[in-house]
Formats: structure tokens, sequence, C-alpha cells
């Protein structure tokens, strides 16, 4: 058995100004287990719960985190029910410092504003670890999704990540099985002991019929989209140790044009900077700061708020 409570006060970026309780990542509980089969065989299982720890109230999917049971081999792990998926667990998350939590996370940007999505029901999956590569996949069926798709196809990712010493190196590709839509991403980082560098650019379009995020990266509700638009996003960061803390920074943005008009449009500019401090290996508190904007903001001259900002604890058990 494992888990995690998160908690903190703060200001949401994208968001009506509301000081308020709020979680910087996500809360969970969660079982797993391995049982030796012999041979080199083992059967594995993992079911992990999600919650939000100010008012007690359950995800709408109970196990919305993980469900999945599967086999363990030397060839690599097959395993089938909902789970990460590729693209995201190896290439996106991995170009975010926060690793997509606190109100600095860069997630709308990392997976092209709700072109990506971070996991799937109902999918088929294979992780295989060799030497210094990972490489995973997955299928799934498009009714089970977490964003209900519109398309014939079924979504299916694929992703493979290289550490070296210092370096590593990862690419991701996605099909969230709408027309048209795919988002793939290239990531890299470079541990220099007193500072990693890390950065990410993505690509991709978002088809017709795309559920898409219409604020950032805690604000606002989804829309499907009408057009097809082409859309990039770059990500450039650090974590750098400073005592018993690390700090964290990022500065990222998303680009989109829409390919019948041409018209190009800013969707997520952000910078973030942050502070975590470890009080033992399972308690930290941390503080973030994020300052986020985009153009259909600016012109409508809306009152939601640019600037976020949290001061949390974190206990893992």
């Amino acid at each position: 058995m494992y888990g995690q409570i998160d908690q903190g006060v703060g200001q949401q970026s994208e968001t009506v100004k509301n000081r308020e309780v709020l979680a910087g990542s996500a809360n969970r509980l969660g079982f797993r287990g391995v049982e030796d089969l012999g041979g080199g065989l083992k059967a594995f299982f993992e079911f992990q719960h999600r919650f939000s720890a100010d008012t007690g109230v359950a995800n709408s999917t109970f196990w919305d985190g993980k469900s999945f049971v599967g086999l363990q081999t030397a060839f690599g792990n097959v395993y089938l029910g909902r789970e990460d998926n590729p693209a995201y667990a190896l290439s996106q998350s991995a170009g975010d410092p926060w690793g997509t939590d606190t109100v600095a996370q860069n997630t709308t940007i990392l997976n092209g504003r709700g072109i990506g999505t971070n996991r799937y029901a109902n999918s088929v999956n294979y992780r295989g670890t060799f030497g210094g590569f990972t490489v995973g996949a997955q299928i799934a069926e498009a009714d089970g999704s977490k964003r209900q798709s519109t398309g014939e196809d079924r979504p299916w990712s694929v992703a493979g990540v290289y550490t070296g010493g210092p370096i590593t190196i990862g690419f991701g590709y996605e099909d969230p099985a709408n027309t048209d839509a795919y988002w793939a991403t290239v990531n890299g980082a470079w541990d220099f002991k007193v500072v990693k560098l890390i950065g990410l650019y993505g690509w991709g379009e978002t088809g017709v019929g795309t559920p898409t995020q219409t604020g950032g990266n805690v604000g606002g509700g989804t829309s499907l989209t009408t057009v097809n638009n082409e859309r990039k996003a770059y990500i450039i960061g650090l974590t750098a140790p400073i005592g018993n803390g690390e700090l964290k920074a990022s500065y990222g943005q998303l680009d989109n044009k829409n390919k019948v008009t041409g018209v190009k449009s800013k969707l997520d500019k952000q910078f973030g900077l942050g502070y975590h401090y470890a009080l033992s290996k399972r308690t930290t508190i941390y503080a973030d700061y994020v300052n986020e904007g985009n153009d259909a903001v600016k012109a409508a001259g809306s009152n939601l708020e640019k600037n976020g900002y949290d001061f949390g604890i974190k206990h893992k058990f």
C-alpha cells in the first residue's frame, strides 16, 4: 500500500481571483503487488485511487490513477487496464521541472492544450527496459478514453527514452483517435550536478472535434475544435539542489496556427519559479509562483488572474 497527501493555500492562474486551499499534486491511495511465478515470469498489479484531500470527495472514476494487471518477462512487461500512455509518462512529463505538479506545472503546454492526454482506460500496454533504453507502447479502446474520442480509430502512443550518465533524451508520439490529430514531443536533460537543464519541444495538429482546454493549466473547461489547428510548443527549465531543497524554474510557450485562415496566436506563455524543501525522505514543503497569459485573454480584457502562487506540504507513505 502507498499514498500521497498534498495540501496548500494559494491562487491559481487563469481563474477568477480566489485564494483557497488546494492540492499541489494529485492526492492518491494505491495498492500494488508482484508474484514470482518462476522461470523468470512474474505477475503484477496496481490500483490507484484519486481524491480531493480538502473535501474528501473521490474522483468520478474511483480507480482514476491506475488499474491494471500484467506479466513481467525478460523481454518487458505486458499489461492491461487503465494506465498512463507512454508518450506522457516517458517524454511529456519529463519536460516539466515540476513533473506536472503544483500551480507552476506546464501541463497544457506539454500536451498541446488538450491534444494529448495522460492516461487511457481499456488499454493494452508494453513497457521494457534494455540497458539505458526504455520503450513503451499502448493502444486503447476509443470509447474508454478519459477524453471521449470522436474519431474512427483507437487512441495509441509510442515512446522511448535513453539515459546515459548525466544525459537523458526522449521521444513520444500520441494519436488521440481524432481525425488528423496527433501530438509528438522530444525532450532532453543534462545534469551538471549543480544544475540540471531540462527542455521539451512539441508539435502536432488538433484535427476537428478534439476536446481542447479553454483555460490555462488549472483554469477553464474544454471545447471541441471546429477546424484543424497546427500547434507548436517548447519548454526550457532547470532544477538546482540548494541545501535540503530544490530550486525549480521554467519558461514555456504554446503557439497555434489556424490551418484554414492562417491566423496565428499564442495559446499559452508561462513563467514559473519555485523552491521545494525536503523535511525528510517522505515530507516536502514547497512554494511556487507562476505568471501565465495568452492572446485571447489579453484581447478580451479578461479579469482572470495572470499570477498564481502556492504554499504547501506533501507527504508520501
